[in-house]
């Protein structure tokens, strides 16, 4: 919908409130029906000024990394991968240990920020 249905628009809408208000100081007996086709008259305006606009496009969600660490007290491996569905913490890996072939645990999940936030105070 463009510049002309938006032009259409604001005459129904214009239309509509002529036929409010006309209603209003009408005859008694034909001012509640004058009153109602108005305000339809002026929804039926409206909805073509604000139709057409193009509807916002959310924003992809943020990178998320998963922290997967070793079992082995005395093995220091960690690794960060991409999260993948079904993704917990404590969920363990059936992956082992590259240094030790120990057992694997996810220990953490994190959101990377890619923008800084303002500190609004």
């Amino acid at each position: 919908m463009g510049m002309i249905s938006k032009i259409i628009g604001l005459i129904i809408t214009g239309a509509g409130a002529v036929l409010l208000f006309w209603g209003m100081n009408s005859d008694p007996t034909y001012s509640f029906i004058w009153f109602l086709i108005g305000m339809i008259v002026m929804s039926i305006g409206f909805g073509l000024i604000s139709g057409g606009k193009q509807p916002e496009t959310p924003e992809p969600p943020p990178p998320t990394v998963t922290e997967i660490i070793c079992d082995n007290l005395d093995c220091d491996f960690k690794e960060l991968r991409d999260f993948e569905k079904g993704d917990y913490i404590l969920k363990p890996i059936d992956a082992t240990c590259p240094k030790c072939d120990g057992s694997m645990t996810i220990h953490g999940i994190y959101i990377i920020r890619e923008k800084e936030e303002e500190i609004q105070i």
